[in-house]
C-alpha cells in the first residue's frame, strides 16, 4: 500500500513508526528542512520530500498519483484541506485523511469531500461525553449519523432477562443484541433461540434515552 503523509511533526513520526512493521510504501512531505532530514535519517525506507504538501509538482514526485492514502497532518487546517482536495481531484487518491486543529472545521472538511476527518480535541470530548453514569455499563461505539449507541455490560443475575430467549424478551425501546459472550468465552451471534444467562457479556445497540431502563432491568446488581 502506498501512503503519502504531509507534515513531519510528532504525529507523523509516530504514525510512521506504527506503520513500519506492515511494509507499506511511505512518502513524507515536510516544509521544514531539519524535520525532513530527521525523518530521512531515522527511517531509511521512507521517501522524504522537502517542500509544500499542496504543491502539485511535489505531490507528483512523492507518488500521489498511485497513492492509496493521502494523510494531511500539518498544523494548518487550510493546507490540510487544500492538499486533500488536490489529492482527490487531480491525482484520484483513493482515501484522503485530514487532521483538523479546530473542531469547528470538521463538518466543512467532510462536505468538501475529505474521506476521513479527525480532531484530537473532538475525540477527547467524545470520550468524556460517552462516559455514562451507570456502574457496570459503558458505551463502546457511536453509530455514525444516527442516535444509536452500542453499549456493553454483564447481565445481572437479578435481571428478568436471565433464562429467556432473545425472541421472547421484551428489550427496552428499540434496543437489540449485537453480540453475546458467555463466561467461558464462547461467542454467540444473535438468534431468536439464544437463551440469556447470568453474567453473559452483552453488546446492545440502543438509544441514549433507554440507558436508564436498560441499566435497571439488565445491569443493576
Amino acid at each position: 500500500m502506498r501512503i503519502v503523509i504531509v507534515g513531519g511533526g510528532k504525529l507523523a513520526y509516530y504514525l510512521i513508526k506504527t506503520l513500519r512493521p506492515y511494509k507499506h510504501q511511505i512518502s513524507v512531505i515536510e516544509a521544514l528542512k531539519d524535520v525532513s532530514e530527521r525523518i530521512a535519517t531515522d527511517f531509511d525506507e521512507v521517501s522524504v520530500f522537502h517542500g509544500d504538501g499542496t504543491s502539485i509538482r511535489i505531490m507528483e514526485e512523492s507518488g500521489c498519483r498511485h497513492a492509496d492514502f493521502y494523510i494531511a497532518v500539518t498544523g494548518k487546517d487550510e493546507n490540510n484541506l487544500v492538499g486533500c482536495e488536490i489529492a482527490k481531484k487531480r491525482f484520484n487518491v483513493r482515501n484522503t485523511v485530514a487532521r483538523v486543529n479546530n473542531p469547528k472545521n470538521a463538518e466543512m472538511f467532510t462536505r468538501l469531500g475529505v474521506d476521513k476527518v479527525y480532531s484530537s480535541t473532538q475525540i477527547l470530548a467524545d470520550i468524556i461525553e460517552q462516559d455514562i453514569d451507570y456502574d457496570g455499563m459503558r458505551v463502546v461505539f457511536s453509530v455514525e449519523k444516527t442516535s444509536k449507541f452500542i453499549i456493553e455490560f454483564v447481565l445481572s443475575p437479578r435481571s428478568d432477562a436471565c433464562k429467556k430467549t432473545l425472541a421472547e424478551y421484551d428489550f427496552p425501546g428499540t434496543s437489540k443484541v449485537v453480540l453475546l459472550t458467555r463466561q467461558n468465552g464462547q461467542v454467540e451471534m444473535p438468534r431468536g433461540d439464544i437463551i440469556m444467562q447470568a453474567d453473559d457479556t452483552m453488546l446492545l445497540v440502543c438509544d441514549e434515552k433507554d440507558y436508564d431502563v436498560i441499566w435497571k432491568k439488565m445491569v443493576r446488581r
